[in-house]
């Protein structure tokens, strides 16, 4: 990418989260109890291990799917993907994505746009499946939201600090909002952006926090060992690295494990640990 070739205009993002762009879906009232029974069960038959469940759970959100539910639609696709409780499908995962698309939804061009940058369903076309995911990013889709962000950072990386911080703080936007939707892994991205590109310790700390009280695992892996080693400027703190290190376990015990209370229980410096 050369500064000539910026389109800035086609670059600028406004912040939308996904649920406030989703259109009011006129149907079968009970969609979402068979879609609630469906994600129930798909829950336990993973953990379980259970073939008949996941068949029960597919039959149901399905059902749901076809009367419009979005989430139903979007499980439908990965269901098709991984063949849980159903034969694996390509063909069907990209149906029902497109249908998403057909409705305008965000998930819908997200699934598009990983296909066609791996070859999953149609044919293996990059270029365009950015486009699918700057489409994702601007109706509201935190993943598309991070890979559009991600691509954007990559580009501008290598042109004039002018430029570079333009395209700097489109990515920057656009990780902040897929992190205010929940996904801690924007939160990472945006606490590297700060600490590889953009020399900004502080802002980075306050990043990885945010996408650790996620329960994202990197993030508080990353903070207990800048505190151990005393990175970026930080003086070592054995006590707080202590504390991260910790939470860390518990989050490699448990995948859905995730600490609201974080900011109390590892306060970010200059707070002083609490005392136990």
């Amino acid at each position: 990418m050369t500064t000539l070739s910026i389109d800035w205009k086609a670059l600028t993002f406004q912040c939308a989260h996904e649920k406030d762009t989703w259109p009011k879906v006129a149907g079968e009232p009970d969609a979402e109890v068979w879609f609630q029974r469906g994600s129930g069960l798909h829950r336990a038959g993973t953990a379980k291990d259970d073939e008949a469940l996941l068949k029960e759970a597919f039959a149901l959100t399905k059902r749901a799917a076809e009367h419009g539910h979005v989430l139903a639609m979007n499980n439908l696709v990965v269901m098709y993907l991984d063949g849980d409780g159903v034969k694996p499908s390509d063909a069907n995962a990209v149906e029902w994505a497109e249908k998403l698309i057909a409705m305008n939804i965000g998930m819908g061009y997200y699934h598009m746009g990983t296909f066609l940058q791996q070859g999953i369903g149609v044919t293996e076309d990059r270029k365009a499946a950015l486009s699918y995911f700057r489409r994702a990013a601007d109706l509201g889709n935190a993943q598309g939201q991070l890979s559009a962000g991600e691509t954007i950072r990559k580009a501008v990386a290598q042109l004039g600090p002018d430029e570079k911080e333009r395209g700097f703080a489109v990515a920057r936007a656009m990780f902040q909002c897929a992190l205010d939707q929940g996904l801690g892994e924007a939160g990472y991205a945006l606490a590297r952006q700060y600490v590889g590109y953009e020399s900004k310790p502080k802002e980075a700390l306050m990043a990885y926090q945010a996408a650790a009280k996620l329960g994202h695992v990197q993030s508080l892996f990353d903070l207990w060992v800048l505190f151990r080693d005393g990175e970026y400027g930080f003086e070592k703190d054995v006590i707080r690295s202590g504390c991260y290190e910790r939470l860390w376990r518990e989050r490699e015990d448990d995948r859905t494990k995730k600490f609201p209370d974080i900011d109390r229980i590892c306060p970010l410096p200059p707070k002083r640990m609490p005392r136990n």
